[in-house]
């Protein structure tokens, strides 16, 4: 089997608890399918496949495979321990994104993520950041975006949410004020949940973010596989209203009906069009590509000069988002561009470096 075959033939077998036929398997490369598994943060499901078929599997499957779950126990710990002080403070909070669908895979550790997200009442940040930096965490990003980075040795990386989009996204207004649609949960005081439909729209919003900008992966189109083959009598009625309110219908709809062909059965014949957006998930890995970002910001930026200096100087609402004391006071603006320079020169310059590589190749491809 081909690599990407494999994978796909694998993936599927892996979610629906189903032994692969081990002779189907014969000449796959499987340094290439770690590889690619492990791009599109699947190795551990991969893992459980190959086992499950009687073939050998190689030890860094099965590394990867209790790394996984060993990062999942201990994540659902810390995060337990987190939302426990939220509770014990009155701050309203909900879990987000991989720690609710992770629940929905058939095993421990087979949805494998880097971090863990959780909402939050806003109004408490300065106290949540106290009580992060008590407990050894150290704050990467606050208050620069809609999200918080803490990070802890060994593994411990979480993203907690002031709001779900940034003031810069297309969802933004959408879900400004987002607890309102949220439900309380039962044995809670402060903890909160999503219907099925909201969270499933979510998920596809969130998704369209990333496959619109960078792109993104298998496991987003797994995700929603597994969504929709646990949640049957979702209502579709609500969905496809709200979808096209968020603009985002065609996208959930083309989606939606290739994750279900994919993952049920991967060697059934794709349309062409169906053969292109599966080529765009399996190239863009887990947190999709630089020339896929480049190629969208060329789409709004425009090309050339006028590319570079958009970069340069982008628009007030970057700085009102990253340097929102530079705004407020705008006198101060050059010292934010001085910054951003500095930044890109020292912590950001192999991410620079690889979009000035990502430009270079798109010109000369261009050109040819």
């Amino acid at each position: 089997m081909q690599t990407q075959e494999a994978l796909l033939y694998l993936t599927a077998c892996g979610i629906q608890n189903k032994a692969p036929d081990k002779a189907k398997l014969a000449g796959t490369d499987m340094q290439a399918l770690l590889a690619m598994s492990r791009s599109h943060s699947l190795s551990a499901l991969v893992c459980t496949a190959l086992e499950a078929s009687g073939a050998e599997v190689p030890d860094d499957f099965r590394q990867d495979k209790a790394k996984a779950i060993r990062k999942d126990l201990l994540l659902d710990a810390e995060r337990s321990r987190i939302c426990s002080f939220l509770e014990e403070h009155g701050i309203w909070y909900m879990p987000l994104k991989g720690v609710i669908l992770k629940e929905l895979y058939p095993g421990v550790g087979l949805r494998q993520m880097a971090d863990n997200d959780i909402l939050y009442d806003a109004a408490f940040q300065q106290d949540v950041l106290a009580f992060m930096q008590t407990s050894g965490y150290t704050p990467e990003s606050i208050g620069k975006s809609h999200h918080d980075t803490y990070l802890k040795e060994p593994i411990y990386n979480f993203e907690l949410h002031t709001m779900l989009f940034g003031q810069d996204s297309e969802f933004h207004s959408y879900y400004a004020d987002v607890k309102e649609r949220l439900v309380q949960d039962a044995d809670k005081a402060y903890s909160y949940h999503f219907t099925d439909e909201d969270l499933f729209l979510y998920f596809l919003a969130h998704a369209y973010k990333h496959a619109s900008h960078a792109g993104t992966g298998l496991r987003t189109l797994l995700d929603c596989y597994v969504f929709l083959r646990v949640h049957p009598d979702i209502d579709r009625a609500y969905l496809e209203r709200e979808l096209k309110t968020l603009g985002i219908h065609s996208f959930a709809e083309k989606m939606g009906t290739l994750a279900c062909q994919v993952f049920t059965d991967p060697e059934a014949p794709l349309t062409e069009e169906q053969q292109a957006l599966l080529r765009f998930y399996l190239h863009s890995g887990t947190y999709g590509t630089m020339e896929q970002a480049v190629q969208h910001r060329t789409e709004t930026l425009g090309t050339g000069w006028k590319y570079f200096w958009k970069r340069l100087f982008p628009g007030l609402a970057f700085y009102k988002a990253q340097y929102p004391f530079c705004y407020r006071h705008r006198l101060l603006l050059p010292a934010a561009w001085l910054l951003r320079l500095l930044r890109g020169m020292t912590v950001r310059r192999k991410y620079v470096l690889m979009e000035l590589k990502a430009l270079h190749r798109q010109n000369k491809q261009k050109r040819a």
